[in-house]
């Protein structure tokens, strides 16, 4: 059985921080595809605040800005993220709701895509 580590890394302007079985997971999801880990920006952290607000929801992303010693915070958005990452098929397009947006949306096309008058 595998045991439940703490992996923190800067991303954008928040010092982030995950809870996860290994270093993939972690990579997975912060929604990272570069390793991290082997260019020196995620390491595996110690840190008792990191630890604690990463291990109170497994695979939640907490998140505090760099520099600051204040308390790691839930990025809510994190889980979806997570989920629209992982998704198989994109989400269909909803169909547009009038006819000038229906009018607008055939406008577009490519003027190839014309018929050629004679």
């Amino acid at each position: 059985m595998s045991r439940i580590k703490v992996f923190t890394a800067n991303l954008g302007f928040y010092e982030t921080a995950v809870a996860t079985r290994s270093r993939k997971m972690a990579l997975a999801h912060w929604g990272v595809t570069r390793d991290l880990f082997r260019e020196g920006t995620a390491q595996e952290t110690n840190d008792p605040k990191a630890v604690e607000a990463a291990m109170r929801k497994v695979g939640l992303i907490v998140r505090r800005p760099i520099g600051s010693h204040g308390p790691f915070e839930e990025r809510a958005e994190a889980e979806q993220a997570l989920l629209q990452t992982f998704k198989a098929k994109p989400a269909n397009k909803p169909e547009p709701k009038t006819k000038q947006a229906a009018a607008r949306k055939q406008s577009t096309r490519h003027p190839a895509a014309k018929k050629k008058r004679r």
